[in-house]
């Protein structure tokens, strides 16, 4: 099973192009694990983690209009493993996508400069058509 669940920020603001005959939304989403007591009593640093989120289909248009750099959502969907050749430099490159399946608005990020608290039930939650995923 290929199944993966992720909460977090989104990270830039979501590149929406059209590939294939299908509507692609792109972004990126910060996760962080925080820093775990240690033995002495002191605290751990947090780790960020940045993941490339890919949708297909019409849950692109509900990104496009809802979706903005420093939100926290929930994704749900799988990873999607991809080699390519760089066309000018001609190396191999490997990139990593969690391919969307569900997309759950948790909060907006604040007006000031302060971040939003999560809510405790997601604002809107959206399913991807996933037969628009070309692979």
């Amino acid at each position: 099973m290929n199944n993966v669940q992720l909460i977090g920020r989104v990270g830039q603001e979501p590149q929406i192009f059209e590939g294939n005959n299908t509507k692609v939304a792109r972004f990126t989403l910060a996760t962080t694990e925080r820093g775990r007591k240690r033995p002495d009593g002191t605290k751990g640093e947090d780790i960020t983690e940045w993941h490339s989120v890919v949708f297909f289909g019409s849950i692109c248009s509900v990104i496009e209009q809802y979706v903005k750099k420093g939100d926290l959502i929930s994704v749900r969907g799988r990873i999607h493993y991809d080699k390519y050749e760089d066309a000018t430099t001609k190396v191999t490159k490997y990139r990593t996508d969690i391919i969307g399946a569900d997309l759950e608005l948790l909060s907006k990020k604040a007006q000031s400069d302060s971040q939003a608290e999560p809510t405790a039930e997601p604002v809107q939650q959206f399913k991807a058509d996933t037969e628009d995923c070309p692979f």
